[in-house]
């Protein structure tokens, strides 16, 4: 159940849009991070995938860090 006083064609607005933002691989050495480029053209981190763990601990790579590459 949702209470709310809201309409329901206000909580669900845009419930059903495809969403907005691409997504893109980038490649760099053994590492693999995948890109989520927003429609004002901004880059975010979204996920990295390496079989080296220390890689999982470069600031730089971490969800949510800005990408510029």
């Amino acid at each position: 159940m949702h209470w709310t006083t809201l309409s329901d064609a206000e909580v669900f607005a845009g419930f059903g849009d495809p969403p907005r933002v691409s997504y893109e691989e980038a490649v760099i050495g053994h590492a693999r991070l995948v890109i989520a480029r927003q429609p004002n053209g901004k880059a975010v981190i979204e996920r990295l995938i390496s079989p080296y763990a220390r890689d999982y601990l470069r600031p730089e790579w971490q969800p949510g860090m800005p990408f510029s590459g």
